[in-house]
């Protein structure tokens, strides 16, 4: 009898070991924290919308492809986004991304008037190429990853494009941020642990800087969500 016990327990633990772990929900990133994206019934635009996303939305990340991946949303429905528009444990797509409070005004330059430049899913010539705009093409600009611009072209279609290939006119107020420094972080009700959670957020997720009067308990915004974080788990 106890030889059958053992044998059951080491198989359970067996199974436990090589059981795939869960991955953790990703969120939705927007350039901006009241917009909404639609839900795919496939990856591209000619496909129907199934659904909306906002920002701050948690999906569980189904299959990745290089430009669009296939995701399924907290109430079950499934569809495609983005890569662009997907940040969180695992992916990180638009990580390290500055979003701009507005937007500025640029156009797209080339050294030879034929040529164009390539709008990307990502801050890097590594990411998948999503569009080719022509000189001159007017375009919005939303924010900022080093080297890079977040842009938004006329038919509304985001990217991301090298600096050096755009200039700029005017300027946009730059809201200021922070990153998410722990693994999974409680945004509060009030300064303090002993205030009601309101959601908690995972590492190098962004969040607007509403206050610092209280230098441990920074009052923030993380889409439509108001609380405060600990100073000790952001950076600026």
């Amino acid at each position: 009898m106890k030889r059958k016990l053992s044998l059951a327990f080491v198989m359970l633990l067996l199974v436990a070991l090589l059981a795939p772990s869960l991955a953790p929900a990703e969120t939705v990133s927007l350039a901006y924290a009241s917009g909404s994206i639609r839900l795919r019934k496939g990856p591209g635009t000619n496909y129907a919308t199934v659904g909306y996303l906002k920002n701050g939305n948690y999906i569980d990340v189904l299959s990745k492809g290089s430009i669009w991946s296939k995701v399924q949303t907290s109430s079950g429905k499934v569809g495609y986004i983005k890569n662009l528009y997907i940040s969180g444990i695992g992916g990180n797509y638009a990580d390290g991304t500055t979003y701009y409070g507005g937007h500025i005004s640029g156009t797209v330059r080339t050294q030879n008037a034929g040529s164009t430049v390539n709008l990307r899913s990502g801050a890097s010539t590594s990411t998948a190429i999503i569009a080719r705009l022509a000189r001159g093409t007017k375009i919005k600009i939303l924010g900022e990853n080093g080297s890079w611009y977040l842009v938004s072209t006329s038919s509304g279609t985001q990217g991301y494009m090298s600096k050096t290939y755009v200039s700029t006119s005017g300027s946009a107020s730059i809201a200021s941020t922070a990153r998410v420094t722990g693994s999974v972080v409680n945004l509060r009700k009030g300064p303090g642990t002993s205030y009601g959670i309101i959601t908690g957020l995972s590492r190098n997720t962004r969040v607007t800087i509403l206050s610092t009067a209280n230098a441990k308990w920074w009052k923030v915004q993380y889409g439509s969500y108001v609380g405060y974080m600990s100073s000790n788990y952001l950076a600026r």
